[in-house]
């Protein structure tokens, strides 16, 4: 009998525990277990704890929620993790003495009391204890532990009544509140929306804790996940309304700082204005700060090209408290030298004539890109090739006086002169049994012209483009053009080697005024999501100025990576002769482009086609020439066809071999619509031309600072092989 009466003593006991524990404060307070409450224990800190590019995540230090309710694990905390009973003590020995056997009591019933039957039996299911077996105290006390766990209970309380057949254990539970409500303060960035998807299911009954922290957990997930720094920093349960307190940091002041680069001092100015370096800042002061949107205006500051290094250092302002967290932004800039003389060499896909090996070209080049500090560009280039030449002298405002639609403008004169032999030369692919006498003799090299067409312009003209919606862009364009076709050594040239006209007027040279309109879209692949650092609070303060170093040399190497295969394109292009004078020429043109990859593993496929189509006067210089590097390969350069409307189309294979080399398999296919004769002089058709081919073959691509280099074996479709080596994508 005494031990029964010892055995229930203890119980009342560890029941007296329990209800002091309860009142004693929330657990977080003491560092308790975080089951039920989730985000009421020490861990939650403010948010600008995760200064400089971090979410800090639940667990780390900082100041504690105040929160003014306790969740039914304040009791737990002094049951867990060590504390009582939680482990065998050690002697000197530093071996565990042994402890001393508690004794049992016999359970002869157990019950729940004091909710309905759906949550006694969410009770008794998390109890071990089961009747007629025998249970220390300290097993009494992990099964309350185990109904706190639960999170739907505020109290609970054994009891015990001695009985013939031993004790009665009899656990009186109190069902937590029911949820009827949340409000959210402070919440500028985080939508309702999700506010209300995070709580919904945690109505319509009792409050389960472990529910309610788990909500909690996904509104400080939604801020991580966009690089925000939030949180939930305070929520009060009373009446059923849960009132939670966010902390979104806002941005305070944002400075410049032009870093010398070879001190690492700031400079007290630099060569680039101010406002050039603002207006790509959509991070304002009063706006919410977000590591994703600073990444982007790191990226918009790189891409004007005058940076060698961009870094956003963020810390907390003087004004900063709590409830309402400010930092302030310095932008760290590293200027690039921006102008200056350079000379070169390059390929050029046309050699001397149709079929022939490509040429080497060298050029010199002026380049200023900031011009009087505006991000304005000079540049003027000269190219000097075995068959072409080219003079050019371009102003680029890349931000019309800070228009709010980001007009660019693009001032340009040109004088180029390029061989016409993708039309006009010689038919190395063609069944010499379809040429006429003036084929023979022009495959001889003997008649006039055959040795190579040069075809000469004179540009000059405006541009201005602008973004018109995500991923798309606009141009418009008005230019005027004077062309003139000319033997090898200058002199002009009326008809070519089968007196056809070269010209549409017949006369040396023809003009027009043609007025662009075009559109572009371009899809890139999705970038990795923002996302918060984690770790000490140290490295979480300098995880924003690395995160933005690491973009920024991600944007340097993105020439290397960019071209075809990044994502889905579309090009449409429509061209209008404007007749202003009675001798410049009149016609529309049309082009289209679309391109789009698909992964296959480690495989890449790219399919590429495209289009176009002339109404109108037709010189044999504009029409659209077949065949070649950049067209379908396996073919000289236009050895296929020249037409008044044409279509073709790529399917290309493409493989990392070893970086930066890449293997590619290929098949090209285009044609002239038999639209060939309907241009001047028929010239793809005297010269025996087959109006429509394939072809298909293999190569490698090496990826370089110039750009990709192409070398390629292809086969068409007349059982003829040609090697072809070019710069560039297509």
């Amino acid at each position: 009998m005494d031990a029964v009466v010892r055995a229930l003593t203890d119980l009342h006991r560890a029941a007296g525990a329990v209800c002091a524990q309860l009142q004693a404060g929330p657990p977080w307070a003491a560092g308790g277990s975080g089951g039920a409450g989730g985000r009421g224990r020490a861990g939650a800190p403010p948010p600008l704890a995760g200064l400089g590019g971090a979410q800090r995540g639940a667990g780390a230090g900082g100041a504690a929620r105040r929160v003014r309710f306790a969740p039914p694990l304040a009791a737990i905390g002094a049951f867990s993790g060590g504390g009582r009973g939680g482990g065998k003590a050690k002697g000197r020995s530093g071996k565990p003495e042994p402890e001393e056997e508690e004794e049992r009591v016999l359970i002869s019933e157990v019950e729940v009391v004091g909710v309905s039957e759906e949550l006694k039996a969410i009770a008794l299911s998390a109890l071990t204890a089961r009747p007629n077996f025998a249970y220390t105290l300290k097993e009494v006390e992990a099964d309350l532990r185990r109904v706190f766990a639960t999170g739907w209970f505020s109290s609970c309380v054994p009891d015990a009544e001695d009985t013939r057949d031993g004790v009665k254990l009899v656990i009186r539970v109190t069902a937590n509140p029911e949820l009827r409500g949340v409000v959210a303060r402070g919440a500028n960035a985080l939508p309702t929306r999700v506010v209300a998807r995070a709580f919904a299911p945690l109505y319509g009954g009792p409050l389960n804790y472990v529910a309610f922290g788990r909500a909690v957990e996904k509104l400080d997930a939604w801020y991580r996940e966009r690089g925000i720094l939030g949180q939930v920093i305070d929520f009060n349960f009373e009446g059923g309304v849960v009132d939670l307190t966010l902390g979104e940091a806002t941005v305070g002041a944002v400075a410049l700082a032009f870093v010398d680069p070879a001190t690492s001092s700031p400079k007290p100015s630099g060569a680039t204005r101010e406002h050039v370096v603002r207006r790509h800042l959509t991070t304002a002061p009063g706006r919410v700060y977000s590591l994703r949107q600073a990444k982007a205006d790191i990226d918009a500051i790189y891409s004007t090209g005058l940076f060698d290094d961009v870094n956003i250092l963020p810390q907390e302002a003087e004004d900063s408290t709590e409830t309402a967290p400010k930092v302030d932004l310095t932008v760290n800039l590293v200027e690039r030298k921006t102008g200056g003389l350079g000379a070169g060499t390059g390929i050029s896909a046309a050699g001397r004539g149709a079929g022939s090996m490509p040429g080497f070209v060298g050029n010199f080049t002026y380049s200023q890109r900031n011009l009087f500090g505006l991000n304005q560009k000079l540049s003027a280039l000269v190219e000097l090739g075995q068959s072409d030449s080219l003079f050019r002298a371009q102003w680029v405002d890349p931000w019309i006086r800070g228009d709010p639609k980001r007009t660019s403008m693009t001032v340009s004169v040109m004088n180029t002169r390029t061989s016409a032999a993708a039309i006009h030369g010689k038919a190395l692919d063609a069944d010499p049994a379809s040429l006429d006498d003036a084929g023979d003799a022009q495959a001889g090299g003997d008649a006039r012209g055959a040795d190579g067409v040069t075809l000469g312009r004179l540009v000059a003209g405006a541009e201005w483009r602008r973004p018109l919606a995500a991923n798309w862009s606009g141009i418009a364009g008005l230019t005027w053009q004077r062309s003139s076709c000319m033997d090898a050594h200058g002199a002009p040239l009326l008809s070519d080697a089968y007196g056809a006209p070269l010209t549409f007027s017949g006369k040396p040279s023809d003009s027009m005024l043609l007025g662009v309109i075009s559109g572009s879209y371009r899809r890139a692949r999705r970038a990795a999501p923002c996302r918060g650092a984690r770790g000490s609070r140290r490295a979480r303060r300098a995880a924003a100025p690395c995160a933005a170093r690491a973009a920024a040399d991600a944007r340097r190497r993105a020439p290397l990576r960019s071209g075809p295969g990044d994502g889905s394109q579309l090009g449409v292009s429509l061209e209008q002769a404007l007749p202003l004078h009675p001798a410049w020429l009149n016609f529309n043109r049309l082009r289209l482009r679309l391109e789009q990859p698909v992964s296959l593993g480690p495989l890449t496929l790219s399919l590429r086609g495209k289009a176009g189509s002339v109404y109108g006067d037709l010189p044999p210089y504009e029409a659209f020439p077949l065949g070649g590097t950049n067209s379908v390969r396996g073919y000289a350069e236009g050895g296929v066809g020249s037409g008044r409307h044409f279509v073709e189309g790529t399917a290309e294979l493409r493989w990392l071999l070893m970086a930066p080399v890449h293997g590619t398999l290929f098949a090209d296919y285009g044609s002239d619509l038999d639209s060939g004769e309907s241009v001047i002089g028929d010239p793809a058709g005297t010269r025996g031309k087959p109006g429509s081919g394939y072809g298909f073959g293999g190569g490698i691509r090496v990826d370089s600072p110039l750009g990709p280099v192409r070398l390629e074996y292809a086969w068409n479709d007349q059982r003829r092989a040609r090697f072809h080596v070019a710069l560039g994508y297509d």
